[in-house]
């Protein structure tokens, strides 16, 4: 069933305020049955049904229900001409005009009932949807702009041009605005919520802001205990003041309103995986993939999981997912590639380090680097040269870059690199040379000198590059081989 859509914004909201005005009249007003004096029963004569704004909001209702939107606005052509021009029925329709994406049609009995009564603010505020739906910023802004000449603290036009603000992550603005909008609606929902999500961000840098947000989420819960958004956001407050087991508290009660939320999964696993409940995290974001299983996010951070726990398959699997659905995302060819490396899988290693290369920016020698070991490694010599003789031609012959992949590719030459290597400032980088270094003894022969080099890239304690992994897990093959020998 094609249903209304949820208007953004706070700007219409007529659909139910109708309705539910419409179920407050006086019965004998809403049914047409009004006492009237009576002297005999011949006085009494058989009288056709007369038209209820009641009973016909019941019946777009019972049409929205079980048919389409199309079928309620059928309902209007049995208006009697009486009601034809009501206000009330008249935006009821252009709210249902808009839900069934006929913008010209709402916009014109709109503007029609703004030339009316340019007092009545639906109308304005539905004219600012509709041109917010339409992509004209200039209209929608003169709208709001009448809005708030007609009362500075209109609801819908504060949420307007506070979520203006918070898409722009100015968020300390976007809190005057929807503290703005509550003054005429305490209680709106949306506006709390908006200021709770300002205040959340804000406490990234002022943690009394997590104390306020904390208090509007619980104020919103009050109200509303299956406002699931809110214990959303309480989640998030304790996970950023490392409260973790609260956190996975609060978001399994989200995810009790909401089970198909997939934001919800996401943090879950989180939560739960700073928490060590490795199994949880896996089940959370399992889950996730099995409510977007198109979307790429879920496998990433669960191969990330699978990858701190040695499944190296199936984080690699997960990895492949990743760029199945994200080709974009760079970071995970960087994973495979390692990871094919500790699994001795060249190709697959070569191959995702090439695209490495293809989107790299920076001119990182590592790629060019880990790609000639690959094919070293694939047993073809031919082609690890001819490679690394393409990317020596662009390099500074004065750099280390092309010391180290010069070296590679001669298979020769590398006794003057620990001192060029030992000269260089910035740690990463001697890291990153230290461990090629290393790698070309391995490759070429010199154990004890690559043990000598990897141990350097170890002891450095930096995890901030890949190759730190790599060294880390060569020296501990050696420990292990050391053992069983």
């Amino acid at each position: 069933m094609k249903k209304l859509q949820k208007c953004s914004g706070g700007l219409i909201r007529v659909f139910c305020c109708l309705s539910a005005a419409f179920m407050m009249l006086p019965a004998g007003f809403a049914a047409g049955t009004a006492i009237l004096p009576l002297n005999t029963v011949e006085d009494v004569a058989a009288e056709e049904p007369s038209f209820s704004k009641n009973d016909f909001v019941g019946s777009l209702q019972e049409a929205l229900r079980t048919g389409t939107i199309s079928d309620a606005l059928s309902l209007y052509g049995s208006i009697p001409a009486d009601y034809a021009e009501d206000t009330d029925l008249l935006l009821l329709k252009a709210s249902l005009l808009i839900s069934d994406s006929r913008f010209d049609d709402a916009k014109q009995i709109c503007s029609a009932l703004n030339a009316k009564d340019a007092s009545n603010t639906d109308a304005i505020e539905m004219l600012a949807y509709i041109a917010k739906l339409q992509g004209n910023t200039a209209e929608r802004n003169k709208q709001i702009k009448l809005l708030l000449a007609k009362d500075a603290y209109n609801p819908a036009a504060n949420m307007e041009l506070a979520r203006d603000y918070f898409d722009g992550k100015n968020y300390a603005q976007a809190r005057l605005y929807y503290k703005k909008a509550l003054v005429r609606e305490p209680d709106n929902e949306d506006a709390l919520f908006g200021l709770g999500q300002s205040d959340y961000f804000l406490g990234a840098k002022d943690a009394s802001k997590d104390k306020e947000a904390e208090a509007t989420f619980k104020k919103i819960l009050e109200r509303d205990p299956s406002y699931a958004p809110a214990y959303s956001y309480l989640g998030k407050i304790a996970s950023a003041n490392n409260e973790y087991r609260l956190a996975s508290e609060q978001i399994k009660q989200a995810i009790a309103i909401d089970p198909t939320n997939y934001d919800y999964f996401m943090d879950c696993g989180t939560y739960e995986r700073y928490l060590g409940n490795f199994d949880a995290a896996e089940q959370a974001w399992t889950k996730a993939i099995s409510i977007q299983p198109d979307y790429f996010l879920a496998y990433a951070y669960r191969a990330g999981l699978y990858d701190e726990q040695d499944k190296y398959e199936q984080a690699l699997l997960d990895y492949e997912n990743v760029l199945k659905y994200n080709p974009q995302y760079y970071f995970a060819y960087e994973s495979i590639g390692v990871l094919a490396i500790h699994q001795k899988q060249w190709q697959r290693a070569r191959q995702a380090f090439e695209r490495c290369m293809e989107m790299d920016k920076t001119g990182n020698i590592s790629y060019p680097l880990m790609v000639t070991y690959c094919y070293y490694m694939e047993n073809n010599k031919l082609e690890a040269k001819k490679f690394s003789d393409k990317v020596l031609r662009k390099l500074d012959r004065n750099s280390i870059d092309y010391a180290m992949l010069r070296v590679f590719h001669d298979e020769a030459g590398e006794m003057p690199l620990p001192q060029k290597i030992n000269a260089i400032d910035n740690g990463n980088k001697k890291g990153k040379m230290y461990f090629y270094l290393g790698l070309y003894y391995d490759m070429f022969g010199g154990i004890e000198a690559a043990k000598q080099f990897y141990t350097k890239v170890v002891d450095m304690k930096s995890p901030m590059f890949f190759e730190y992994r790599l060294a880390e897990w060569r020296m501990e093959a050696d420990a292990d081989a050391s053992k069983t020998n």
